[in-house]
């Protein structure tokens, strides 16, 4: 069993922010999904409005629990991890910035995008009224930001989905583990 001062154990991040972290992950899976399918969904169908207003309603959901997860991490650093590779040691803060910036970034602007259109959001059936004008221009910017961001997104999560097993299939070295609530 490796003791805590072994270079490959990684502390762990506290069970409540592994959690939400979880949480969150899931519901931005389920988010990039419905957004893929919803691209195909015919306009004027019943169905193209409730998808959407799913994504919105979800996506609220979600924006909360990053506002909540960014402002634990503003206030604590995270754990060190076990000794890296250089290259990998290289990659960490970019990506880890890259990363926060398009959690905010992705929801911000699907929000706004929602606010200059007609339709607004339903918050689960709940209408929250538009506050920005019916803009079609202003609509299409931020439609093309939050979709291009989300594309962008997905492949950030693609990595840092496979480093996370690398690190736990090839390197063994626990930093999986570190962000796991449980066990």
């Amino acid at each position: 069993m490796p003791s805590a001062a072994d270079p490959k154990v990684a502390e762990r991040y506290p069970r409540s922010v592994a959690l939400l972290h979880w949480l969150i992950a899931a519901l931005i899976l389920v988010l990039i999904a419905l957004g893929w399918f919803m691209a195909d969904i015919p306009k004027g169908t019943p169905a193209r409005a409730y998808y959407f207003n799913l994504h919105k309603s979800l996506g609220l959901i979600a924006a909360l629990g990053i506002a909540g997860f960014i402002g634990w991490r503003w206030r604590h650093a995270p754990p060190p991890p076990p000794r890296l590779a250089r290259w990998e040691a290289r990659i960490m803060a970019p990506a880890r910035v890259l990363m926060y910036l398009l959690l905010v970034v992705v929801p911000v602007s699907g929000y706004v995008e929602a606010n200059f259109s007609p339709y607004g959001i339903r918050f689960f059936g709940l209408p929250l009224p538009p506050w920005g004008p019916d803009d079609k221009r202003l609509y299409f910017l931020f439609n093309r930001m939050h979709v291009y961001s989300a594309d962008a997104f997905a492949a950030l999560l693609a990595l840092h989905a496979g480093a996370a097993l690398k690190h736990w299939l090839v390197n063994r070295d626990r930093i999986l583990q570190r962000m796991l609530p449980f066990g």
